[in-house]
């Protein structure tokens, strides 16, 4: 197994949460690759942990379908499935359009410093190249735009049902440098829209953002074969 990215652990975090905390990290910035085979011994020693709180975080993480337990073989990071990856994308168009729409009426003044403080913190991850950092700024700019509409739960549901593409996302940024870029363009032209009051621009912006990391899905498909169903 690789080497964990072990996290801070955060004040008053409970072992059981910080090794979900860390492994769904892995999983999600594909530290843990889809496919690669887990063991809860070697997790619990990296972690400097009991197996129990590994053992609870493997199930969490099976229920979200981000790991597959195959009787008599093992537990194994799931691979991505493609299939879903359509269905991802209505729900996605369909509620950050809605959102975006809402946002170029009315948006608070405090939640535009935050959108424009993120934006400022992706210039530098695309000067450092950094994947990781850049990729948890930008799920961190839409959960920006759901909280200024007054709808964070939202986002929330988003972020849990939707793991799969969000992987597809994060492996399309490391496999193509300039994908940073593009994403880090839209961004501040949805911060634009906003100011400006521009519904229509806006929407036409998120669904290009949106839609571009479904269409590159089938690229990064016959790139990592091992990674897809």
């Amino acid at each position: 197994m690789e080497q964990l990215r072990l996290l801070e652990k955060e004040p008053r975090e409970n072992v059981r949460e910080y090794a979900y905390r860390v492994l769904y990290d892995n999983i999600m910035n594909l530290h843990l690759v889809p496919g690669t085979a887990m063991s809860e011994q070697e997790l619990s020693t990296m972690l400097s942990v009991s197996r129990t709180p590994v053992r609870e975080a493997f199930i969490r993480l099976s229920q979200k379908g981000l790991l597959d337990v195959l009787p008599q073989r093992g537990t194994f990071v799931s691979k991505i499935n493609t299939e879903q990856l359509a269905e991802f994308r209505f729900l996605r168009v369909t509620m950050e359009t809605a959102v975006v729409e809402l946002a170029c009426r009315e948006f608070p003044e405090e939640y535009m410093w935050k959108l424009q403080q993120c934006l400022k913190e992706q210039e530098l991850y695309l000067r450092r190249r950094d994947v990781n950092g850049f990729f948890a700024s930008d799920n961190q700019t839409h959960s920006i735009l759901y909280q200024g509409c007054g709808k964070p739960h939202i986002w929330q549901i988003i972020e849990s049902s939707t793991a799969d593409y969000m992987r597809a996302r994060v492996l399309n940024i490391a496999a193509a440098a300039e994908q940073m870029n593009i994403l880090y363009s839209q961004h501040q032209a949805l911060a634009e829209a906003i100011l400006r009051h521009d519904a229509q621009r806006g929407v036409a912006i998120m669904e290009e953002h949106i839609n571009k990391g479904i269409i590159d899905v089938e690229v990064l498909r016959k790139q990592y074969p091992d990674y897809f169903k």
